[in-house]
């Protein structure tokens, strides 16, 4: 995949297995964003309150808006949360999180099979999902003068950018989404059609991500 180009799931996906006892479920789901991650893994673990670990990993984003973040969850140092992200990471795969909900079966693992049943609660997901490709977008929020709006609403739609949303105050706020392949293009029309006036401003992601 490039930069710009991604695979994630296209909806979530469970699978079910034991290794010496333990009983492993392993969760995987599309999310938008940091916060909607953390916000499935909280789901998890209020759906599992008894299980002895809930480790995780997720990717959002991509080239240099990637975020990545993984959870051992009390589990040995980087036996758990570390091989499901590097899994993810080998993949190509972004916008997505993966929960190991994990039922001690009275029998130790060891370190190598530990991260051996981790890797293939992530593995397992990705086998029983279908996956589809993205292309990372940039949301902007551009703000122009009422001379100027109309200019500004003509490019995006030459440039097929998805108007989310637009506030009429003084001046003129639009965000918007685009292929980040263009957005450098973009913002150099936004400082020519704004004679330099507008306010361009990148956000991080979807508007209340």
């Amino acid at each position: 995949m490039s930069e710009y180009r991604y695979r994630t799931l296209r909806e979530e996906v469970r699978v079910r297995f034991n290794v010496n006892n333990s009983r492993f479920i392993a969760t995987a789901a599309p999310v938008s964003g940091e916060e909607a991650a953390e916000q499935f893994v909280e789901r998890i673990r209020a759906e599992f309150p008894d299980a002895t670990h809930h480790a995780y990993a997720y990717r959002i984003g991509a080239g240099g808006s990637l975020v990545e973040r993984a959870s051992d969850d009390r589990e040995p140092a980087g036996t758990a949360g570390l091989p499901m992200l590097q899994l993810l990471q080998g993949e190509g795969l972004s916008d997505l999180v993966v929960v190991a909900t994990r039922y001690f079966g009275g029998i130790k693992l060891g370190i190598g099979g530990l991260t051996r049943a981790y890797r293939h609660c992530a593995r397992a997901c990705l086998e029983a999902a279908a996956l589809v490709e993205r292309e990372r977008l940039c949301y902007c929020r551009m703000i122009v003068s009422y001379g100027e709006i109309g200019a500004l609403l003509r490019q995006l739609e030459a440039m097929g950018a998805e108007i989310i949303a637009t506030d009429y105050a003084a001046e003129v706020s639009v965000i918007a989404a685009l292929p980040y392949r263009l957005a450098g293009s973009l913002r150099k029309r936004f400082v020519e059609l704004s004679r330099g006036s507008g306010l361009w401003e990148e956000l991080e992601g979807p508007p209340d991500n």
